[in-house]
């Protein structure tokens, strides 16, 4: 294995406007995609949300199909759950005009530097990243972007994770389905739902879910958001919010399907196996929800 090379993409870029702004990746195969949020605080410390919040959608193209599409708070999630750890965030300090960051991770692999699982190589122009920024927001200011790439020359991947995201409102409580891609393996599926049991009900946008597969169950014949809840113990450990005192978890509206739990690849969903892959959620409102798969892709696809 040849040596890996950290690059600079963005260097402390202040975005003169809302709107949407692209750069050229490199061509050797990309391990992952450091995205770092710099910015001030607005009198009070900002949340880990409200400097999230400054970029609402990260895409990753190649020749203008999106391999990696999410917002930054989907991405924190993604953190936790594929890289098992919490992205870092700096100087939590309520000093207005302090200076904070956070940093993200694109992840193409369900390990960082792992040669057969990353982005391959491509030809100059190909692979872009898009960030869409939204820097009029009350609690900080003064949005500074700075992008490095990770890139492992000589390596020959087999596969990379691709990341999208489906969205859907339910019409009333109760069944809804979001019909899944047929394409690649299923490494797993993230959930994010505007409600959650808290204070004093038990509503949930996402009350429980079974994965149907020309309607047939399959892995999932029907799970509880609490247990799901409860299944990330396995992969992030325990996470604030369990006390009074503390009100910093932010990923409390998000759970995962998992296809991969022994991590070794023999549990993985092959949607090409079937016709139809659909998820049933039973809604508990009729708020919004978001379903990420988390695919594998093989190679060869992108040569």
């Amino acid at each position: 294995m040849k040596p890996f090379i950290r690059t600079t993409i963005v260097q402390d870029l202040t975005p003169a406007a809302d709107g949407s702004y692209t750069y050229d990746l490199p061509v050797n195969p990309v391990s992952h995609i450091s995205l770092v949020l710099k910015c001030l605080n607005v009198t009070n410390e900002a949340t880990v949300p409200q400097i999230l919040d400054l970029i609402t959608n990260i895409e990753v193209l190649h020749r203008g199909t999106s391999i990696f599409q999410c917002s930054a708070r989907d991405l924190y999630a993604l953190n936790h759950i594929i890289l098992r750890n919490p992205p870092i965030v700096s100087n939590q300090v309520a000093t207005d005009n302090a200076t904070r960051f956070l940093s993200l991770i694109i992840p193409f692999g369900r390990r960082l530097f792992h040669g057969k699982e990353c982005f391959p190589q491509s030809k100059a122009g190909e692979l872009k990243l898009r960030l869409t920024v939204d820097i009029a927001t009350a609690e900080a200011d003064g949005l500074i972007l700075l992008v490095e790439a990770t890139e492992l020359p000589g390596e020959t991947p087999n596969r990379f994770l691709r990341y999208t995201t489906l969205t859907k409102t339910p019409s009333a409580v109760g069944a809804c389905d979001v019909p899944l891609p047929i394409s690649y393996e299923y490494a797993g599926l993230v959930l994010w739902g505007t409600t959650i049991p808290t204070a004093l009900v038990w509503t949930a946008t996402i009350d429980q879910v079974k994965l149907l597969a020309d309607n047939t169950e399959l892995y999932y014949s029907l799970s509880n958001w609490e247990a799901l809840r409860g299944d990330l113990i396995e992969r992030i450990g325990h996470r604030p919010g369990h006390i009074v005192a503390s009100t910093d978890d932010h990923i409390a509206n998000y759970a995962y399907m998992d296809f991969d739990p022994a991590r070794d690849d023999t549990l993985l969903l092959n949607s090409k196996n079937y016709n139809t892959l659909t998820l049933r959620i039973t809604a508990g409102d009729t708020n919004p929800l978001r379903v990420l798969p988390v695919e594998l892709v093989p190679a060869s696809v992108q040569a």
